[in-house]
């Protein structure tokens, strides 16, 4: 006798660099496409609302700054997450959402030196100083 039971067909999530690009100077936006694999249905309260970590650090900190989750409308293939890179080096995105069981952490990215005004950066206007 076989048994069929129903099981959750998704949404699952991919992420990737815009255009590829995975190599950044201090103070231009990183964009991370995010697309969307089966159904993501939003009529029944579901809410993407994924955090970002990078290098051991989530969300806004001495690595990146301005970090936006881009999700709005209906058209899946817009979504992205954004920030801003303001530490030059190598560094491990982290991205997480529990209720969807999002773990992915497959994107790196380099940042090179390049100009960041403090009077006008969002890290120092925004949220003060962070220790790492």
């Amino acid at each position: 006798m076989t048994f069929l039971t129903e099981q959750t067909q998704g949404p699952y999530f991919a992420f990737s660099w815009l255009s590829d690009n995975n190599t950044f100077q201090a103070g231009d936006v990183a964009t991370i496409k995010i697309k969307v694999l089966g159904e993501f249905d939003r009529s029944k309260g579901n809410a993407f609302s994924p955090k970002i970590t990078v290098n051991g650090k989530m969300g806004n900190s001495c690595f990146v700054s301005g970090v936006l989750l881009d999700v709005a409308g209906e058209d899946t293939d817009t979504w992205r997450i954004l920030f801003t890179p303001i530490r030059v080096g190598v560094f491990n995105v982290f991205i997480e959402d529990g209720p969807f069981h999002v773990f992915d952490s497959s994107l790196h990215f380099e940042v090179k030196a390049g100009f960041l005004y403090s009077s006008c950066s969002i890290i120092s206007s925004s949220f003060g100083s962070f220790l790492c």
